[in-house]
């Protein structure tokens, strides 16, 4: 059995190309295959340029590391090709983000191997201080290539824990379940399924009068939406014509026989914000029910959610080499303003950076609060980004130095600036290089569902 200690955090970390079958893995491209690739594009036949930009394409989201920065590259053709590619893979990096994460095998495990496996298989945080040693020996089943959601869900089941979302970055925190903590738990629903990596779940079924008519009651349905901890899900939106609910009728000699039900307000649709760092969302929905005795229900449609996707380093170069250098992933652009020591003796350091996403309008400004909170710190000048970091997503890298304080202040444009103060640096300033972590893309992750047969008590 492994020790209690390796289980107190568990900071999930795999490249999320590992997740999705079909894609490269980061071991089968090295360096010297994408260089080559990279040299190419600036070939003097067009069929060779062409050739190079397929193949580096080919190579998938596992080349993005060894991807050098447009800038440093001679030929304006060349800095274009590279901006191109890196901008495909990275789409298909971001979109392949919002599949299931899953674990290679399924089968028969201690909470703790399982719990130590998904630190190595999937790109989330999981925190077990509350579970006690013994219950990390015992033995859990899992089904073949099971998901991250298949895991909580399996565990928390066979040995009675709930959990709930916490921490920045954000974190799942397992806990024992106890009775008092029942209804308010997560596995306290009357039915759940998986979309991507989101789990869907029917809280609840409430009965609720339609005041001013007569034209029978209205039943409230609660959905309850999770995300994987790895990602950012922004808002939820729903048109509720895109929600079906059907009932099945309690029948005495006949079959029983199903029905639709009709929505309340059938022209609702709804836009719901996560807030910043939350992973859950409540969905309430207003159908009516018909008269008579109904047996069961089934909940089917689809929802919307807008997901910061992609997670991406920028590396800047070391000391101040790094002023007014600009980096760009996806749709976010960062450049480094300011860079000066501060504090004396205490060896301080204050950095400013202009942060600039592409979005623009109403959703943009939802957006502030969450870009705020993006990973930015220092890393020592020879740690680059092509290194994996001990703990492996770039959210979650122990190599990066972290700010004792952060200051913003919103431009006139709409792009932020924000100053990261660092104290005491065990080394002088100028060995160090600033790095900046965020997710470079804002999707559309369309999520179907499907909630089946499940039973109603006799009248409502």
């Amino acid at each position: 059995m492994l020790p209690t200690s390796l289980f107190r955090v568990l900071v999930i970390a795999v490249a999320l190309s590992t997740v999705t079958l079909g894609l490269v893995a980061d071991e089968a491209v090295d360096e010297s295959t994408v260089r080559r690739w990279v040299v190419r594009l600036d070939g003097n036949r067009k069929a060779e340029r062409d050739e190079a930009k397929k193949e580096l394409l080919k190579l998938g989201p596992a080349a993005l590391k060894w991807l050098p920065e447009p800038e440093s590259l001679g030929s304006r053709a060349t800095m274009e090709a590279i901006r191109d590619v890196r901008a495909k893979l990275e789409r298909q990096k971001a979109e392949e983000s919002v599949n299931a994460a899953l674990l290679t095998t399924g089968g028969s495990q201690s909470v703790g191997e399982t719990l130590f496996r998904l630190k190595k298989e999937t790109g989330n945080v999981v925190v077990v201080d509350d579970l006690p040693k013994e219950l990390l020996s015992k033995p859990i089943e899992l089904p073949d290539r099971p998901t991250f959601w298949d895991v909580i869900e399996a565990t928390s089941q066979q040995h009675k824990m709930s959990w709930s979302f916490g921490g920045s970055p954000a974190r799942l925190r397992m806990f024992p379940m106890s009775a008092a903590a029942n209804y308010e738990s997560p596995r306290a629903v009357l039915a759940t399924t998986q979309s991507k990596a989101f789990r869907i779940a029917l809280k609840s079924i409430r009965e609720r009068s339609i005041v001013g008519e007569n034209s029978g009651p209205l039943l409230r349905l609660e959905l309850d939406v999770m995300s994987e901890p790895r990602l950012r899900p922004l808002f939820l939106k729903c048109s509720v014509a895109d929600v079906a609910v059907s009932g099945v009728r309690m029948a005495t000699k006949d079959k029983p026989v199903a029905a639709g039900w009709l929505p309340f307000s059938p022209d609702a649709k709804l836009e719901l914000t996560f807030g910043q760092g939350h992973r859950q969302m409540s969905v309430p929905l207003d159908f009516r029910r018909p008269e008579g005795e109904w047996s069961s229900l089934t909940v089917s449609g689809k929802l919307h959610i807008e997901t910061a996707a992609g997670e991406e380093p920028l590396q800047f170069p070391p000391g101040a080499e790094a002023r007014n250098v600009s980096r760009r992933r996806g749709g976010v652009t960062v450049k480094v303003l300011r860079w000066e020591s501060v504090g004396g003796k205490d060896n301080g350091l204050e950095v400013t950076s202009l942060v600039t996403y592409d979005t623009g309008g109403p959703a943009f400004e939802s957006h502030r609060s969450w870009m705020l909170f993006n990973v930015a710190g220092l890393v020592r000048a020879g740690m680059m980004p092509t290194e994996k970091p001990v703990s492996g997503t770039a959210m979650g890298d122990v190599n990066l130095l972290k700010p004792t304080h952060i200051d913003s202040d919103v431009q006139p444009d709409g792009s932020i600036a924000v100053t990261y103060r660092f104290e005491k640096l065990p080394l002088p300033a100028s060995e160090y290089g600033f790095r900046y972590v965020a997710p470079t893309l804002i999707l559309d992750v369309p999520l179907e569902f499907e909630l089946r047969d499940v039973a109603l008590r006799s009248g409502r």
